[in-house]
């Protein structure tokens, strides 16, 4: 993981401002890191802060001073299922509903996969990680 930049403004739901030491080009991908602190951490792995992926922001265009607008995106992930209803002839017309095919219409709905890995729970450091993004959180690249 390489820092060289940080949050220097939200503007609004969908902009905002960072700084970076290193050139950025249009819709390159960076990401918001948070940073945590706990004694627990030295503790149990032996190392005093961990830095946590937040979130990827695309760069819009650069501004003055190595700063840059950037946005936060969704990704559109779908899945396509096909149904097939009754026509609406076979209602009105009993008689002849076995030659009526029903209309095969596309559900389109977001279902979240299983976890990639399972955790043990009785073994939770209960460490608060903000996954906010704030002014002052580094920008870089895992």
């Amino acid at each position: 993981m390489v820092t060289f930049g940080k949050v220097q403004a939200i503007l609004d739901d969908k902009y905002l401002l960072i700084s970076s030491e290193q050139p950025l080009n249009k819709g390159e991908l960076v990401t918001v890191f948070s940073q945590v602190t706990d004694p627990r951490l030295l503790e149990k792995a032996g190392i005093q802060n961990i830095v946590i992926p937040k979130g990827e922001l695309r760069v819009v265009c650069p501004q003055e001073l190595q700063v840059y607008l950037v946005e936060r995106f969704r990704e559109i992930k779908r899945e396509v299922t096909r149904v097939t209803v009754p026509s609406r002839y076979q209602h009105a017309l009993l008689g002849f509903a076995a030659q009526i095919a029903g209309e095969t219409k596309e559900v389109v709905q977001e279902i979240p996969g299983p976890w990639s890995a399972e955790i043990d729970q009785d073994n939770l450091l209960g460490i608060n990680i903000e996954m906010l993004v704030q002014e002052g959180d580094p920008i870089g690249r895992i």
